[in-house]
């Protein structure tokens, strides 16, 4: 079983109501969306029955990249299998991607890393 979701979170995100913090400003939650714009996401299945994910390219912020595949797998796992279904089930997870690039950002202007 292969699943491949092309995921356009840009817009969702970029959309996203700004949360205070000093950290992450709305252009860098943009310079990331726009990233997120060319990632598509490949869920699969081996024969044991184990899930794999990987992505087109990464979007920049590791920890964003893990949360966009386990969201993505995440929905997969639930029975979703059309393009529409992922993207609808991953767009449930959305305030929580965006809240991870906000904290992501905030870490890295205070020199904290990834």
């Amino acid at each position: 079983m292969s699943l491949i979701a092309a995921l356009v979170l840009a817009q969702s995100a970029v959309a996203a109501p700004p949360v205070p913090n000093e950290g992450a400003t709305d252009e860098d939650i943009t310079v990331i969306a726009q990233r997120l714009r060319g990632v598509q996401v490949g869920v699969t299945r081996d024969a044991a029955g184990k899930y794999h994910c990987g992505l087109s390219e990464s979007t920049g912020v590791r920890k964003l990249d893990a949360a966009l595949c386990k969201a993505t797998t995440q929905c997969v796992r639930k029975g979703k299998a059309s393009q529409d279904e992922v993207r609808a089930c991953v767009d449930k997870a959305r305030p929580s991607l965006v809240a991870r690039i906000r904290a992501y950002l905030s870490t890295e202007r205070a020199g904290g890393g990834a």
